[in-house]
This record gives C-alpha cells, sequence and structure tokens, in this order.
C-alpha cells in the first residue's frame, strides 16, 4: 500500500512538473505590443536581415546594425535607419530556406514521373520486365527531382513573424 501511495503522488508531481509550462503558456498575455515588440528588437543579431512594418517608417528590409529594446536600426540600400520599438507594427526574421520542402516535392514528382515514364517504354524497348522499370525510374526520378526541387527551395528564403 505504501509503495502504491508514493507511485500514485510521483506520478502527479511529474504530471505537474510536465504540465507546468504549457499551462503558462496558456495564459493572458499582459504586455503591450510596444513591450512585445521591444522585447523582440532586443533578442535580434547583429547582421540578421529583418523587415520591418511601422508607422513612421512604412516597409523598411535590412540588416540589422545594432538593436536594443527601445530601438532597432537597419542598414539598407547603403543608408541606416532608426526604427523605435512603439512604432513597429510588425517584424519579421529571415531563417533559413525551402530547400527541403522542395526536395521533398520534387523526389515525389520525379520519382513518379520517370517511374512511369521507364514502365510505359521498357516493355516494348527491354528485356526486363515493366515492374523493375519502374521501380529503377523511380528511384533515379526521385534523387534527380530532390535535386532540383532542393535548389529551387534554397531560392526562396523563409520569413518568420517575431512581431506582433
Amino acid at each position: 500500500m505504501r509503495r502504491l501511495c508514493f507511485t500514485l503522488s510521483a506520478s502527479v508531481a511529474g504530471l505537474v512538473i510536465v504540465a507546468s509550462p504549457s499551462a503558462r503558456a496558456q495564459q493572458l498575455d499582459t504586455l503591450s505590443a510596444a513591450q512585445r515588440a521591444g522585447w523582440a528588437l532586443a533578442r535580434l543579431g547583429v547582421g540578421q536581415r529583418v523587415r520591418v512594418h511601422g508607422s513612421g517608417v512604412g516597409r523598411v528590409e535590412g540588416w540589422v546594425v545594432s538593436s536594443s529594446s527601445a530601438l532597432v536600426t537597419l542598414h539598407t540600400d547603403g543608408s541606416s535607419i532608426e526604427v523605435p520599438a512603439p512604432g513597429v507594427d510588425s517584424l519579421w526574421v529571415r531563417g533559413g530556406t525551402h530547400a527541403g520542402t522542395g526536395a521533398l516535392i520534387g523526389g515525389v514528382v520525379g520519382g513518379l514521373s520517370l517511374g512511369a515514364f521507364g514502365a510505359m517504354i521498357c516493355p516494348g524497348e527491354c528485356d526486363i520486365s515493366s515492374g523493375a522499370a519502374l521501380v529503377r525510374g523511380g528511384v533515379v526520378g526521385a534523387v534527380i527531382g530532390s535535386a532540383f526541387g532542393a535548389l529551387i527551395g534554397v531560392a526562396f528564403p523563409k520569413w518568420q513573424l517575431r512581431v506582433p
């Protein structure tokens, strides 16, 4: 009985520890828009590529020169611009590319296309069965399609919304 009681209390304690951050994440946000913008601006790194939409500056895209919770300085097309935290309506940060998604889509499309083409051509032209041609064409198509898809995905950067 004592062992059961200990096991139950340890389980409840574990659940409280694990569920506590999830419960706090569901609390109401008490920060103002300017405070959220200031918090996000303070976390920016020098040289990071950002897009800022705000009152007084419009839409600005550039590299971070300096940042604090009150102000961010951006380098854009040969000039510098300072954007105060209360004037920030939205902040977008560049982070990564779509190479993985492009590789996945390209691999599926290329694999199916070349596999079907190999199965269609091979019965009349080859000594092997159409099943083997489907597999070989599918593998080759998946590899080639993944490579092309990844290259195309690298050309399109991901932008992540940080504010609001």
